[in-house]
């Protein structure tokens, strides 16, 4: 045998264990797959906004992300269903998500916490704006993957006023 043909046999070997490696620590060992090879974003969802009962077409432009009080990239897509907008999230605290609504004069603003740098969440959040009874309806459901790879539902609901434009946000995970 020549030396190229061990080389290639060599590189798919090793190939091949480290593909049975990674799937026997996914399928057995979830918390070290999500700790240390877990490479997409770790806050993931849909965001749906209406105005007075219709469908509100959010604009990237419309939307900030930020952790703590830096700026963060996000990404957008739009769909039928309604705005997937995912973070990176890599850092232990909390993440913004700020959405600019005409009509309104405050930005309306979602929080997730991650309270540790590599939890995964996935949500879908629901806002609700009712202009005849000046109210801005959150509702939310979240999966927060655990320490021990399990998800954990959160369901929330939160009505705040126009009048309060100082609070116009709601906790999605925390």
């Amino acid at each position: 045998m020549n030396a190229a043909k061990r080389t290639i046999r060599i590189i798919a070997i090793l190939l091949a264990a480290a593909l049975l490696i990674g799937g026997i620590t996914y399928f057995f060992f979830k918390p070290v797959y999500y700790r240390f090879f877990y490479l997409g974003d770790r806050i993931r969802g849909t965001v749906r906004v209406t105005v007075d009962g219709e469908r509100y077409e959010l604009k990237s432009s419309d939307v900030s992300a930020f952790f703590v009080e830096q700026k963060v990239d996000f990404r957008f897509q739009d769909g039928e269903d309604g705005t997937a907008l995912s973070i990176h999230a890599g850092e232990y605290g909390p993440y913004w998500l700020t959405i600019r609504v005409d009509g309104l004069d405050a930005p309306l603003e979602a929080m997730f916490y991650q309270y540790n740098w590599y939890n995964v969440s996935k949500y879908d959040l629901d806002i609700a704006i009712d202009s005849a009874s000046e109210t801005i309806t959150f509702t939310s459901t979240a999966q927060v993957l655990n320490e021990v790879g399990k998800f954990r539902s959160e369901e929330r609901a939160t009505v705040v006023s126009f009048s309060d434009e100082s609070y116009h946000h709601c906790a999605v995970s925390d």
